[in-house]
């Protein structure tokens, strides 16, 4: 029988271009329709709302009594299920590469004043509230706050502010639909529900000796003194940044455990969190939550700012960082004193790349222990202790991988996880390229012992040096034009696997292969 493309690397992989869309503008984001939806046709509660008791029980408890009209779900999948949301700078687009529906575009304001970090962008997310079961919605955040839109109606249903920074990126529950995280360059990350309505009012109480009550904000867990929106969401939960626990530096990415109530999250202090997530408040109190102690912290995953995280499995996580400035000592100096933070003789050497790394979390049994999501009752707070909140050591780092050199720690790759098919994928890009490399996890060799101390070698052959990331590479030279490069790239993965391309200046190319 012979093997599969994606099982080895000597195969050469099967994409050919199957569509070019010119959109004319710099291309920031692509967002597929969620497969698992279009997936669950016939199971459709459990698969899209399945986790909504570790959150909301009193929502689980209604939805339990509620049927969905298979008729309606399987008109709404085949209507959104090619469907892709495509985001440039001053607009979000929601189009149809089959041309089977017309295309929708939701104009932004521009801005008075240019964003202060390049990198920063329009997020997007798809989402599904179940009091709109067949009304998909795309969450968008710009300028600091959250828009909520109706794709079937074609509304806007919401806007929500909370943030005080630029938000860096948006993720959806993958079997809570409704709810959805959003990070930010102000150190928190904010869990919204589609279901609630935002704070009107504020309802807060009085901090001794203040006999009034408290304007302290969001950031203690505590109402803004102003609406936090209009239309539909509420922010349920804030994880804040600080020095208890929380993130000491802009926050980049996040990702929900597809079973437990936890998220990990990830910045530019290095770190990987990951935070247990509570149930909500009672819709009668409507209460603001406040995480500042996560579970599992850690800044020895990777050696400069961490730009990704996501789950493959119940324990094992996969992250990718940016290159690492490398400190080297003078040769004169041969004191162990020397101050690496005195400015006159700090010397750097060449970056070191940036790493791709597939860890596990040790420590996941100790807070959900076998069968803890068939007790009669839950523990609603986790109390992790100071080593595990601050700098944990519970975890093994079991691949590590380095991209390809650059020339300094500025240029990063856009990285995007496919986990649709049976094994999951990792497609990655560099700015000013017109290529892409596409990367099958299962492929990736364990590390069998950690590196050594400095100054000592492995006798063992069982240490190995990190190599160079392998993959397949998709040359764009003939698909993009001769002066355009790769802004973002997206993969669906299925009996037809699909590798979506933005470019810089406004190509969109679709790229089809068979998985088999």
């Amino acid at each position: 029988m012979s093997r599969r493309w994606y099982e080895d690397l000597q195969h050469p992989h099967p994409f050919v271009l199957h569509e070019k869309i010119e959109l004319h503008a710099r291309i920031r984001c692509i967002k597929p329709f969620p497969d698992i939806w279009s997936n669950n046709i016939d199971n459709v509660l459990p698969s899209v709302w399945a986790n909504t008791k570790l959150f909301d029980p009193e929502l689980a408890q209604q939805l339990q009594f509620r049927s969905l009209d298979p008729i309606l779900w399987k008109e709404m999948i085949d209507l959104f299920k090619n469907a892709l949301v495509v985001a440039d700078d001053q607009r979000i687009n929601i189009i149809w590469p089959s041309g089977s529906t017309r295309s929708v575009q939701i104009e932004l304001r521009e801005l008075s004043q240019p964003q202060v970090v390049p990198h920063d962008k329009v997020n997007v997310a798809w989402a599904l509230s179940p009091h709109k079961p067949y009304e998909p919605m795309v969450i968008f955040s710009y300028c600091r706050l959250v828009y909520i839109f109706n794709a079937r109606m074609r509304v806007l249903e919401g806007c929500l502010r909370g943030h005080g920074g630029e938000i860096t990126s948006i993720v959806v529950h993958p079997h809570a639909a409704h709810i959805f995280c959003t990070t930010s360059r102000d150190f928190s990350s904010r869990l919204y529900d589609l279901t609630r309505e935002p704070q009107l009012q504020a309802n807060n109480p009085h901090w001794p000796p203040f006999k009034k009550p408290s304007f302290a904000g969001p950031s203690h867990g505590l109402d803004m003194s102003i609406e936090e929106g209009e239309g539909i969401g509420r922010c349920a939960l804030v994880l804040v940044g600080g020095r208890s626990g929380g993130h000491a530096g802009e926050v980049f990415g996040a990702a929900f455990h597809d079973t437990h109530p936890v998220i990990a999250t990830c910045g530019m202090d290095r770190a990987i969190k990951i935070w247990h997530i509570p149930p909500f408040s009672n819709r009668l109190e409507q209460r603001l939550l406040r995480e500042d102690k996560p579970l599992f912290s850690s800044s020895s995953v990777h050696k400069a700012r961490v730009l990704s995280v996501n789950w493959l499995s119940r324990d094992i996580l996969l992250s990718h960082s940016a290159p690492a400035r490398m400190f080297v000592l003078p040769e004169s100096s041969t004191s162990v004193k020397t101050s690496p933070e005195s400015t006159d003789s700090k010397q750097f050497g060449p970056d070191e790349p940036g790493s791709l790394s597939l860890w596990k979390w040790l420590s996941i049994d100790r807070f959900f222990p076998s069968d803890w999501d068939k007790a009669a009752s839950r523990q609603v707070r986790l109390n992790p202790f100071k080593g595990a909140y601050q700098e944990s050591i519970s975890f093994k780092i079991l691949s590590n991988y380095l991209f390809p050199p650059q020339i300094d720690q500025f240029i990063t790759p856009t990285l995007y996880v496919c986990r649709g098919g049976s094994l999951p994928f990792v497609i990655y890009s560099y700015p000013h390229t017109q290529s892409l490399t596409i990367v099958n996890i299962a492929l990736l060799k364990r590390r069998l012992l950690p590196p050594p101390l400095p100054g000592k070698s492995h006798s063992s052959d069982l240490w190995r040096h990190d190599e160079q990331i392998q993959g397949w590479n998709l040359a764009l030279d003939d698909s993009l034009g001769r002066e355009e490069t790769v802004e973002t790239c997206a993969m669906i993965s299925g009996s037809s696997a699909i590798i979506i391309i933005g470019g810089s200046r406004g190509s969109f190319c679709v790229f089809s292969g068979n998985s088999t």
